[in-house]
């Protein structure tokens, strides 16, 4: 029996309408054009702040770079390959018959998780290098275009189960920049601060919380780690690819003494001013002095770019091994069928099962 004064407004309510709103609310994520929201959204405010002018007031990037050649794990990680971490859920229209997070819906996370990291890491340089080679006389709008995605599934994500996406950039080639992708439990890890002027007050040290005791624990994946994907992304304009070193460069996150007062230019070969590259990159003479022009320690600046890049080798290791399977794409008849024909065992459409001879 409702008290009195909800009875009116249990009379007024359709239950099938509330219902109705009732799903679409819990499936929000998956509406038309959520999509889109979460993928241009950080584009979009990178576009504002970098038109105002504004950049990281509490923790400007690299800020954190004289730690890094401490014999303290403070610090530790050059900017360039710090992740950028995104919370979202498993929606009850992302899942599949067992009630878990449907494997095909992992990439629209995936696309929402690098949109942030690239908006956050690479716009300005994307913009500086865009005018430079309009400059130049190069047509169309300079992009991130995606090349591949790989992904590994290691446990199941329950349903409206919250989880973290963490991505960071892996390494990067003449041509493809790769990024690595980690769906982690919410709440498992906990990073020591941020960088972009948030959580000034943070835990002291990134650790793994264990699942039976208060006490923090030797960071174990296997532990915290739903899934683990691997994208390469090509930075194109128009028909020209532009070497990612050259909008990291000119991102500022190759410089020691932090964003601020740090030079971008990049000295272009002649090849790439006449547009010559024999596969079709803009080849970039970097200079490492250019980046480092208001630094008084010359020597602690050529450490830091010595970590970057025995890092980036690292990380090259595994983006070498993911690159040999690109030769199945010629695999998709094997030689007798080249020869002979195919035999296939059925062709139907998998929506309505109408079989097409």
């Amino acid at each position: 029996m409702l008290a009195p004064f909800l009875q009116p407004i249990y009379d007024m309510v359709d239950p099938w309408k509330a219902a109705a709103i009732l799903l679409l609310f819990l499936n929000l994520k998956c509406l038309p054009f959520v999509w889109h929201y979460r993928i241009f959204s950080p584009i979009i405010r990178a576009a504002w702040r970098s038109n105002k002018r504004l950049h990281y007031a509490t923790q400007p990037l690299n800020s954190h770079a004289d730690e890094i050649t401490k014999p303290t794990p403070l610090g530790g990680t050059p900017t360039v390959f710090l992740p950028f971490i995104t919370t979202t859920h498993a929606p009850l229209l992302e899942c599949d018959y067992n009630l878990h997070k449907s494997n095909s819906t992992y990439f629209t996370d995936l696309d929402a998780s690098r949109s942030h990291l690239l908006s956050a890491l690479c716009y300005r340089g994307l913009r500086t290098v865009d005018r430079e080679l309009t400059a130049e006389g190069k047509p169309g709008i300079l992009a991130a275009i995606i090349g591949s995605v790989t992904t590994s599934f290691r446990r199941e994500i329950p349903m409206f189960r919250q989880y973290e996406v963490w991505s960071r950039i892996l390494t990067w080639d003449q041509k493809w920049i790769y990024i690595v992708t980690h769906f982690v439990q919410k709440g498992t890890v906990e990073p020591k601060r941020f960088l972009a002027g948030r959580a000034a007050a943070a835990p002291a040290a990134a650790t793994v919380k264990g699942e039976d005791s208060g006490q923090s624990e030797k960071q174990s994946p296997s532990a915290v780690v739903y899934a683990t994907s691997v994208s390469k992304y090509v930075f194109k304009k128009g028909r020209l690819t532009v070497p990612p070193e050259r909008v990291l460069r000119a991102s500022g996150l190759f410089c020691h003494g932090g964003m601020e007062g740090c030079a971008v230019t990049t000295d272009i070969t002649e090849d790439a001013a006449q547009n010559k590259s024999s596969n079709g990159v803009a080849e970039t003479k970097l200079n490492p002095g250019d980046a480092y022009s208001n630094v008084q320690d010359v020597g602690q600046a050529e450490d830091y770019l010595n970590i970057i890049e025995k890092q980036r080798l690292r990380g090259l290791q595994f983006a070498d091994a993911w690159a040999k399977l690109d030769i199945l794409h010629n695999g998709l008849l094997t030689e007798t069928e080249t020869n002979d024909g195919v035999v296939a065992i059925d062709r139907c459409n998998d929506m309505a099962g109408i079989v097409y001879r």
